[in-house]
């Protein structure tokens, strides 16, 4: 068998190469590669699998595990073809009936996943169909059958394959959620408003505050804050987490408003029952540096310093720590700050919005006019719009 290049791997192999003659598990080597691209390695995966294959490359496992991996990096025209190639594969000599189908179900599944990337929707729902024979209650082959024939107009079956799902598994998202998410990502903002509506109308119990939220958040996300406060108007009082949840999108709504004692009051309250949590405490940050209170100020860039290190890694940590320092008159560091955001992530439409104040400030007009354009194509909540006027009296 293949030793890995470090101690550490080649341990791990030692042990996994006991279950080598395991009628229910896949080739160690196959095992190890699934451990390290879990781990955060996938490079090192990937050349567990390459000296596997030079071994023995017709393996049905060796398909298998790489089709994972073109699945996952979104390879779609790759992840077929290993699908397909590992289908006419033949299943270890040792696997138990049960096993190898298993994996001849995985492969099937995987390969409906990489038609509906290339948006085959009927193939797909072909192979869905056919895996519903032989896995009546799998929770990805409903929820395919849902999506593909949303794809192909037909929304009821959607409703129907959706109820099915949450049938054998009480804990999926309702059905009408499941719907408005396809809507939404298929640009028809009506209809998935539509769908919101009646997943909080058919609502009762938990399910009830688990449809509220995601509308709220949809709302918010879609600069809709008057229809969002409505919706989050009465306390969730069977979920704590929901309750917090809830809260906070009503100080995103009040921010949104231009309400920002109303946010304030509200993230404040909610930073102390939760002084770890980065969304809470970013959200508290960027309205306390508009608040005229110096001291609130200096406590905006208190909190913003300890996320930036906190969560280093953050790009939106970076940025918001970078507009409080501007803000506040350190350009330099501001300049410093959004700098590194930018190497850490994608711009947010608020990442925009600082960097286009910082480039305003400076007199470089064509960064402005590019920035400009680039807020006003940027999707998601905008709380810096022309239009928003703050009320610091929250009135």
């Amino acid at each position: 068998m293949f030793l890995p290049r470090n101690r550490g791997e080649r341990a791990a192999a030692d042990r996994l190469g006991t279950l080598a003659a395991d009628p229910n598990v896949v080739h160690p080597e196959v095992l190890l590669a699934e451990l390290l691209s879990a781990a955060g390695f996938p490079g090192d995966a990937r050349g567990v699998l390459e000296e596997l294959s030079a071994q023995d490359p017709s393996r049905q496992d060796l398909y298998l595990a790489f089709c994972e991996m073109a699945v996952r990096e979104k390879r779609w025209f790759d992840g077929w073809n290993l699908a397909a190639m590992g289908e006419r594969a033949a299943p270890g000599k040792h696997w138990s009936k049960e096993f190898a189908q298993q994996v001849a179900d995985r492969l099937r599944l995987l390969k409906a996943v990489c038609c509906e990337g290339r948006r085959d929707w009927k193939a797909a729902q072909e192979i869905y169909s056919a895996l519903r024979q032989t896995e009546k209650n799998s929770r990805d082959v409903l929820v395919g059958l849902g999506r593909t024939s949303f794809h192909l107009g037909d929304a009821q079956a959607a409703i129907e394959h959706f109820t099915s799902l949450r049938q054998v598994n009480p804990a999926a998202e309702p059905p009408y959620l499941l719907l408005a998410q396809l809507y939404d990502s298929t640009g028809q903002a009506k209809a998935a408003e539509a769908a919101y509506r009646q997943a909080v109308k058919s609502a009762d119990g938990a399910e009830q505050g688990q449809s509220r939220l995601s509308f709220a958040r949809w709302l918010v996300f879609n600069n809709r804050p008057q229809d969002a406060v409505q919706v989050l108007a009465e306390p969730i009082r069977d979920s704590e987490e929901n309750e917090t949840e809830r809260q906070f999108l009503q100080a995103l709504a009040a921010r949104l408003e231009g309400r920002l004692l109303d946010a304030q009051k509200i993230l404040s309250g909610l930073h102390q029952q939760n002084a770890s949590n980065f969304v809470i405490s970013n959200q508290l940050a960027l309205v306390l540096v508009q608040n005229p209170d110096e001291a609130m100020r200096a406590r905006a860039l208190q909190i913003a310093s300890a996320n930036s290190r906190n969560f280093a890694r953050s790009s939106e940590a970076w940025a918001t720590l970078g507009w409080i320092q501007f803000r506040l008159g350190d350009r330099s560091a501001a300049e410093q700050s959004l700098a590194t955001a930018s190497q850490l992530g994608p711009f947010s439409r608020d990442t925009l919005h600082y960097l286009r104040e910082l480039k305003q400030s400076v007199g470089d007009k064509q960064a402005v006019e590019l920035l400009d354009k680039a807020c006003a194509e940027a999707k998601g909540p905008d709380y810096f719009a022309p239009d928003k006027k703050a009320r610091p009296d929250g009135g």
